[in-house]
């Protein structure tokens, strides 16, 4: 079973019982047993008995997190990738309880402040290490919708060459791992958008349920773009499983998921994650239109199998429009000290989608020497 399923699953208990808990708090305690961090935390999230075994033995806890830290000091000093794609694998399983089934025992589990503070300590140490060097250049006196307009037209990922190798070369096969990673945050998104509603300013409301409007197909369920994803997945035989193939997504795709589930589960991060959405909306038509393209080229597309990226083509431009006309200028207007979060959301997001696409683009490519070497 993957990290990204134990959560969400209740015959984890049934199956593996006592027994495998005691090996992973046993695991804790005993450093040469080496247990990642990621293994670990999938099953502590989905233990019923978390909190009283923690509050009986905080040196058990004190322990868990002197693992917490030294993971996040080899991934973020070393910028090792095996210890990046730990430490996103299980802020992934952290944040994912967010949305798990409410039968699951990681619903149990959502508030647990054991694994909020565990949390917390990843989160904090991730978002300090990003580069912001850029947001340098964005002169005080920009209008905000400009300086966004500027971050992203300036930013190397606006224009990736991942696009323009799947235009012009990608296989069929290499477009089908191209949407099965895709797949995690775009089967997520609906839920993005949701919780990005509650609390938010009654000014932006109507640009935000528009959004989810058209993310559930304007009422019409077969046209959400949920299921005209899943629909995709199926027709290009990339299947579709439990955890929407977040297992096999290195840390960079990880990187990128995490980040929106963070910002816009924590009121603290409302402005960054209003930044990641809007420049979100900015950057994808553009590099959607050459994917678009690439897909007619090899056969896809008579039967309406990319209908999820060719209406995000023209949706997409609406809503940045309307993302920067009703969610920015409002909320720039009524609290312009928070200009520089906003900012900060949207630099994050280019360079998390830098490092995903960098990653994709190397995977493919990979892929395609090794066929032609077979």
């Amino acid at each position: 079973m993957s990290y990204s399923t134990v959560a969400n699953s209740q015959t984890t208990e049934v199956v593996h019982g006592a027994n495998l808990h005691h090996d992973v708090y046993e695991s804790i305690r005993r450093p040469d047993l080496d247990l990642p961090l990621d293994t670990i935390v999938s099953f502590l999230v989905a233990d019923p008995e978390l909190e009283n075994r923690f509050d009986n033995d905080r040196e058990l806890f004190n322990l868990l997190m002197t693992k917490v830290r030294s993971t996040l000091a080899t991934a973020l000093a070393t910028n090792d990738d095996d210890a990046l794609c730990v430490v996103h694998r299980t802020l992934f399983v952290l944040l994912d309880m967010h949305v798990a089934s409410a039968t699951s025992f990681a619903a149990a589990n959502q508030s647990n402040h054991y694994l909020q503070q565990m949390r917390n300590e990843i989160e904090r140490a991730w978002l300090a290490s990003s580069d912001s060097s850029p947001l340098a250049r964005i002169g005080a006196n920009m209008p905000l919708t400009d300086a966004l307009r500027a971050l992203w037209n300036e930013h190397t990922v606006s224009n990736h060459p991942l696009f323009d190798y799947l235009e012009t070369t990608a296989s069929h096969g290499q477009f089908v791992d191209f949407f099965r990673s895709d797949a995690a945050l775009n089967i997520r998104f609906f839920d993005l958008i949701a919780l990005i509603l509650v609390g938010s300013d009654e000014i932006t409301r109507k640009e935000l349920v528009q959004n989810l409007w058209d993310e559930s197909g304007n009422g019409n369920s077969t046209r959400s773009h949920v299921n005209l994803f899943r629909k995709l997945l199926d027709m290009v035989g990339a299947d579709n499983v439990e955890d929407n193939h977040a297992s096999s997504l290195g840390w960079q795709g990880l990187a990128g998921h995490n980040l929106f589930m963070l910002t816009c589960l924590q009121r603290k991060h409302y402005f960054k994650a209003i930044g990641i959405m809007a420049i979100t909306e900015l950057l994808d038509p553009r590099q959607y239109e050459k994917l678009v393209h690439g897909c007619h080229r090899i056969g896809l597309g008579k039967d309406g199998e990319v209908d999820y990226y060719k209406e995000h083509i023209s949706i997409d431009i609406v809503h940045a429009q309307g993302w920067l006309e009703n969610v920015i200028v409002p909320l720039d207007a009524k609290y312009p000290e928070a200009r520089g979060e906003i900012l900060q959301g949207a630099m994050l997001r280019l360079n998390t989608c830098q490092d995903y696409y960098d990653a994709l683009l190397e995977m493919l490519q990979t892929h395609s020497s090794v066929v032609h070497q077979a």
